[in-house]
């Protein structure tokens, strides 16, 4: 169950990848953190600052975690081909 579990998320995880309202709202959200920070120009700001550059490196972090998913369940579901052609 596990294995088809895997297999499953990977797609999930390919289709919201793929989904232009996700890539959307990673470009507005990467967008308006660029804005915020570039606007901050108090020097009570600086907690902000380090808190909107962290959110803008995240971002990408969340992708590449997908992918991985992505890629677990592609080379499950090969496995498991695999081993139905064998028996």
């Amino acid at each position: 169950m596990a294995k088809e579990r895997e297999i499953k998320e990977g797609f999930e995880a390919e289709k919201i990848l793929g989904n232009e309202v996700f890539q959307k709202a990673i470009k507005n959200l990467k967008e308006e953190y660029i804005k915020h920070w570039l606007n901050s120009r108090n020097i009570d700001d600086v907690i902000m600052r380090e808190d909107l550059h962290k959110a803008i490196l995240l971002l990408p972090e969340i992708e590449r975690h997908l992918r991985i998913i992505v890629e677990k369940g592609k080379i499950t579901k090969a496995q498991i081909d695999k081993i139905k052609n064998i028996k």
